[in-house]
């Protein structure tokens, strides 16, 4: 997770997403390239984003919920959070 860079998407910012959602979004993203998923935990991304590991859970769930995300093990700390195919080849 060492990835200094991310890519904003703009048509993120055209599907009713968060702010915050995007922002996190972009983060999974560069985590990602390097073994295909994220694997952080909330409280990585919650200190990553200055928030809350419950904010992190909400935004997640939006993501997942508006199919840019998919969570294999969800409730485990060994989960590994998928980026939608179409992103990672852009």
């Amino acid at each position: 997770m060492n990835n200094n860079f991310g890519k904003l998407y703009y048509e993120l910012l055209k599907d009713d997403l968060s702010k915050s959602a995007v922002i996190l979004f972009t983060l999974l993203l560069s985590n990602s390239m390097q073994k295909g998923f994220a694997y952080g935990t909330n409280k990585y991304y919650a200190d990553m984003l200055n928030c809350t590991t419950r904010t992190i859970s909400k935004l997640i769930k939006e993501l997942v919920d508006k199919n840019y995300l998919s969570i294999r093990n969800p409730k485990s700390f060994r989960r590994k959070i998928y980026i939608r195919s179409e992103f990672l080849s852009k």
